[in-house]
């Protein structure tokens, strides 16, 4: 058994070795380290294995990274350019919102001068109809006046065949009469004040100066009552458009 056991180790120790010398390891080698040095050849076989393996690993995904690589380098270059227009893109946006802000503020003060015109333009336009309609009351009473001037001097003194004067209204054009006037050898006599009075020429003038004053005067607010109310109409449009 003893033997056996030598000549197991004898050999173990000859093909260790010869290992060892194929590899370089030239270094003296005796039986009592032959387990440990066997033990970490081994190691060392097993290492070297599995660098090896590792290296042709590597080598295999190296070259499958440069073939990823390869195959991705467009889209390296199209995001690239994508990352670049979302960059400008994004500043433009912060441009135009910039603007927009600017153009939103600006509005807002012009409608709300816009609005202080209109309501300035309401209240004018209340009196401009209020004083129109007052004109137009004044025109009135003028008119009222002046006819009644006109019926109190204007008027047609008829004398009736007892001897007796009656005054008639001009307006109403008609004479009342006791009986038919017989016939006779003179005319009778028809009393017809003056048209060219000169009191009533003046009263007339100054109050047809003052009838044209007052329709020159109503025509003038109609106008610009219109102007007034086109202006509202027209900021009232343009109040719905920035609306819209």
């Amino acid at each position: 058994m003893t033997d056996k056991t030598s000549a197991q180790a004898q050999q173990k120790f000859t093909n260790l070795r010869k290992r060892l010398d194929q590899l370089g390891y030239r270094q003296t080698l005796g039986l009592e380290s032959l387990p440990l040095v066997e033990k970490l050849f081994a190691d060392l076989v097993h290492t070297t294995d599995s660098l090896k393996n590792a290296k042709l690993e590597l080598g295999k995904q190296t070259t499958e990274s440069n073939d990823v690589e390869s195959a991705i380098e467009p889209y390296k270059s199209d995001n690239a350019k994508l990352v670049k227009e979302n960059n400008d893109l994004h500043q433009q946006i912060i441009k135009q919102k910039d603007e927009s802000d600017a153009i939103v503020k600006e509005l807002k003060a012009s409608l709300r001068k816009l609005e202080h015109e209109n309501a300035d333009l309401k209240f004018l336009n209340n009196q401009y109809v209020q004083k129109a309609r007052q004109l137009e009351k004044e025109s009135r009473e003028k008119s009222d006046r002046i006819l009644h001037l006109q019926e109190k001097n204007f008027h047609a003194v008829v004398q009736t065949p007892g001897g007796k004067k009656k005054t008639i209204p001009f307006r109403r054009q008609r004479m009342e009469i006791d009986t038919i006037v017989p016939e006779s050898d003179g005319p009778s006599r028809l009393v017809i004040p003056n048209p060219e009075d000169p009191y009533i020429a003046d009263l007339l003038q100054v109050a047809d100066n003052r009838i044209a004053e007052l329709d020159r005067e109503i025509r003038r607010l109609n106008d610009e009552k219109d102007i007034t109310e086109r202006k509202v109409k027209n900021f009232r449009e343009q109040v719905i458009v920035f609306f819209n």
